[in-house]
């Protein structure tokens, strides 16, 4: 076996402590350097988890749209993260599940316009969810 200099296992050393002491820091909002959740942010969490999903169709937008303004205020890029619903004010938080994965994003627009679908999703929205293409997922409005 390999004998690892004094200065390679201080480091080691210190490397372990700190993989160890993060997530205490984290859990308890203590710590330096770290950004901890904001309790909107822990909010949206714990409704999402408890939130009432139902099955609906989404499908995603943006290449072709990029610049275009959006109906809650901004403009469309490839980083908006947010989805187009016909009914839902504008800013309402939505809780998306899909093959495992879950969001909490905001209605930034209006739409979708396809029959039979619900949600439109940002391509940087559909990009965190892993969706390619119109797909079946579960959404669940928080604040309403």
């Amino acid at each position: 076996m390999k004998r690892l200099s004094a200065t390679s296992a201080a480091l080691t050393a210190a490397a372990l402590a700190a993989a160890v002491a993060l997530p205490a820091a984290a859990s308890t909002g203590t710590g330096s350097g770290g950004a901890s959740a904001s309790p909107e942010q822990y909010q949206s969490t714990q409704q999402a988890r408890s939130a009432d999903y139902r099955a609906v169709t989404a499908t995603w937008y943006g290449p072709g749209l990029y610049g275009n303004r959006l109906a809650c205020g901004g403009r469309l890029t490839h980083r908006t993260i947010g989805v187009a619903h016909k009914s839902l004010k504008c800013g309402t938080k939505v809780a998306l599940r899909y093959r495992g994965r879950t969001v909490v994003v905001p209605v930034i627009d209006r739409g979708p316009y396809a029959r039979g679908v619900s949600y439109d999703l940002t391509e940087a929205t559909a990009r965190k969810l892993g969706m390619t293409q119109t797909a079946k997922l579960a959404a669940a409005p928080l604040d309403r």
